[in-house]
């Protein structure tokens, strides 16, 4: 089984094929990774799409590294008792 951290590196370089760094949760999008906010934008979407989520804008502002994102799908996880 994949773990979240997996599914979303897949998502980054899904949205963003040129990214081939090893995506770790401590990699800021902007910073480290060159994700701007289209891109970021198009990321969280396919975050909901993958994770069945959906995020409230105070989340999405709030995103600025893979960490904020992998604690985002926890929150939703534990909530939902998945």
């Amino acid at each position: 089984m994949e773990t979240a951290l997996e599914r979303v590196r897949e998502i980054v370089v899904y949205v963003l094929p040129e990214i081939q760094a090893d995506i770790t949760a401590g990699d800021r999008l902007e910073a480290d990774l060159g994700i701007d906010s289209l891109s970021l934008v198009e990321i969280l979407v396919q975050v909901e799409k993958r994770f069945f989520l959906t995020l409230d804008d105070s989340e999405m502002i709030d995103v600025e590294s893979v960490q904020d994102i992998l604690d985002i799908i926890q929150r939703r996880e534990a909530v939902a008792g998945v």
